[in-house]
């Protein structure tokens, strides 16, 4: 069937028009979540020492020397940005102390530090790494409540629960800090811990024989690389399931 000139005219001129709006709508729900955003954080910088977010308990780093450090990469304090009580507090600078499970700022005058009360932290960010608060009430097979990292989320997901230990050395060895890091796949809700390419094709056993091809085919190294191995298999399961 041929279509008119003047059809065709109309046909585009009532695509624009739909366009148009859309794109009206979209601008318009775009400006009104920044608008909230920053009535919010406007707010959060107005009310100063008066904001929940400064209300933890005093922290004093223990006087122990060792080898390494107790907190999340580094040394010093990085910038992150904290889900408290359901706002979200950006351009902080914290440290994320393995040992204790515990986020420490400084306070708002910036003389002291302070440790957050872990029950009303809902996430926080540092660089690419998002930690979500988990808690054994709410979800089958954690070992404990805490800050788990998410490697990977979707309805198959992969956290990572960091963990830092003061080892007292014996003798003539030095005391130091030692990282642990434990691997939880979360399928229907559930979590499993996963410590290699046995556990996690066991946990995935419904697409074995692909997962083991492409295994296979990017060589992953369970042993030498085993966050990233686990990280794009549980990838690639969940791209095969649907």
């Amino acid at each position: 069937m041929k279509l008119s000139c003047f059809t065709c005219i109309g046909l585009l001129f009532q695509f624009f028009c739909i366009s148009k709006t859309y794109s009206q709508q979209f601008t318009d729900s775009v400006l009104r979540l920044e608008s909230v955003h920053n009535i919010r954080q406007n707010y959060l910088i107005g009310i100063g020492d008066n904001a929940e977010i400064y209300h933890g308990s005093e922290y004093i780093r223990n006087g122990i020397k060792a080898v390494g450090f107790p907190f999340f990469e580094t040394d010093g304090m990085v910038p992150a940005s904290v889900s408290y009580q359901g706002n979200t507090y950006f351009n902080l600078n914290l440290y994320y102390n393995l040992v204790s499970d515990e986020i420490i700022i400084s306070n708002y005058a910036h003389n002291a530090l302070i440790a957050l009360p872990y029950d009303k932290i809902d996430s926080f960010t540092i660089g690419n790494h998002v930690f979500i608060s988990l808690n054994t009430k709410d979800f089958t097979g954690l070992f404990n409540d805490g800050f788990y990292e998410q490697l990977f989320s979707g309805e198959t997901a992969i956290y990572a629960k960091r963990e830092k230990k003061l080892v007292i050395g014996t003798g003539s060895e030095e005391n130091k800090y030692i990282q642990y890091d434990n691997f939880f796949i979360k399928l229907k809700n559930v979590f499993y811990k996963v410590d290699g390419k046995n556990s996690l094709l066991e946990l995935f056993k419904d697409q074995e024989p692909a997962l083991k091809k492409y295994i296979r085919t990017h060589k992953l190294n369970f042993k030498k690389k085993l966050e990233s191995s686990l990280v794009l298999t549980t990838i690639y399961y969940s791209q095969l399931t649907h």
